[in-house]
């Protein structure tokens, strides 16, 4: 459970430099910040350090949410600096993470809430009464690689429809994570009628965790599906990972098409054996080239053309990288088209 939660203040004006000011918190952290935070907790007075964390996280942008809780993963503490569900500052978040110290007995970090141990612990007041998330029942139906969730509490027929929905967005936020709420969680609502075939919240976890281990290759890598349909020039063949999310790599904030026409086709417009060849040493190419910095999502194939889907880190030169390492194509003229999409809309069509 959460020992103290900021939304930072919004303002109309985001920082001028994200960077500058992820530098400048991660400074003021290691000179004395990290000890006060901790001495705050330790007193029990965590609000004493509310104004200057907020100060210091808005520096970083002033969308971002902070929370201060116990440590999940052999700290103490733990250190959340969140984007709260919004795609616009999932990257700026990320960065903040990465450049974090490493984590010690004290401190870890985390760019998103996790979940808790024993949702029994989470009790919130609602107008004199309590919600508690261990007395909550859940539904959950598969619908391809996501889960559509009903959530009911006994007090939800006494609350207006948004406190149900906000408090229904913190239970699974608790129980499976954010990260995991955002990613494996589709459509969601709360009822104030228990459904029959209702589970304990707790039990949703074990879902969601039983999905990951099936879209999960041995290396940990997110494994690819395919996908066939019909476009305006014909059938369309496309393949894509699973999941298709930017929360897979929330820094990638960039789109890249690479639109790679190819000279062998069948009589669908795919390619031939040949020329299939020749696609995949090209994505082999320009995957190698980006490195870390960016990673091909899927790629979709119509009428003697593939078009390779990539996202990048904005604040790297791998857009350029990609335009230049596609000049050796020898089956026609490549187009490389960059535009950012933090929220990885430009692929949602791909989504199984």
């Amino acid at each position: 459970m959460a020992l103290f939660r900021k939304k930072a203040r919004f303002a109309r004006e985001a920082s001028a430099a994200p960077g500058q000011g992820i530098e400048s918190f991660w400074t003021w952290w290691s000179e004395d910040g990290a000890a006060r935070t901790a001495d705050a907790v330790a007193a029990r007075d965590p609000r004493r350090m509310v104004e200057e964390l907020s100060r210091r996280v808005n520096a970083v942008h002033p969308g971002l949410a902070w929370e201060l809780a116990a440590g999940t993963d052999g700290a103490e503490h733990l250190l959340v600096v969140s984007p709260e569900g919004n795609p616009e500052l999932r990257a700026t978040a990320r960065r903040w993470l990465r450049a974090a110290p490493p984590p010690d007995e004290t401190w870890e970090f985390a760019d998103a809430r996790q979940p808790v141990a024993d949702l029994d612990d989470i009790r919130l007041g609602i107008d004199g009464n309590e919600v508690g998330f261990g007395e909550m029942v859940v539904t959950a139906r598969r619908v391809g690689y996501r889960f559509d969730v009903t959530v009911h509490h006994p007090l939800f027929a006494d609350l207006p429809p948004e406190t149900q929905l906000q408090i229904t967005y913190l239970a699974l936020d608790a129980a499976v994570g954010e990260t995991d709420t955002e990613t494996w969680i589709g459509d969601v609502a709360p009822a104030s009628v228990a459904p029959l075939d209702a589970f304990p919240l707790a039990l949703l976890r074990g879902l969601v965790d039983q999905l990951v281990a099936e879209t999960t290759d041995e290396y940990g890598e997110p494994t690819w599906v395919l996908l066939r349909g019909d476009g305006p020039s014909g059938p369309v063949l496309a393949s894509a990972q699973v999941p298709l999310c930017p929360t897979a790599a929330p820094e990638l904030d960039l789109h890249v098409a690479v639109v790679v026409p190819f000279a062998e086709r069948t009589e669908e417009g795919f390619p031939g054996d040949a020329s299939l060849q020749q696609l995949r040493d090209l994505e082999d190419h320009l995957a190698a080239r980006v490195g870390d910095s960016g990673r091909l999502v899927a790629h979709e194939t119509s009428a003697g053309v593939r078009t390779l889907h990539f996202y990048v880190d904005s604040t790297s030169p791998s857009a350029g990288v990609l335009e230049g390492a596609v000049r050796g194509w020898t089956e026609g003229r490549v187009s490389v088209s960059d535009e950012p999409d933090p929220a990885w809309d430009a692929v949602r069509h791909l989504r199984a």
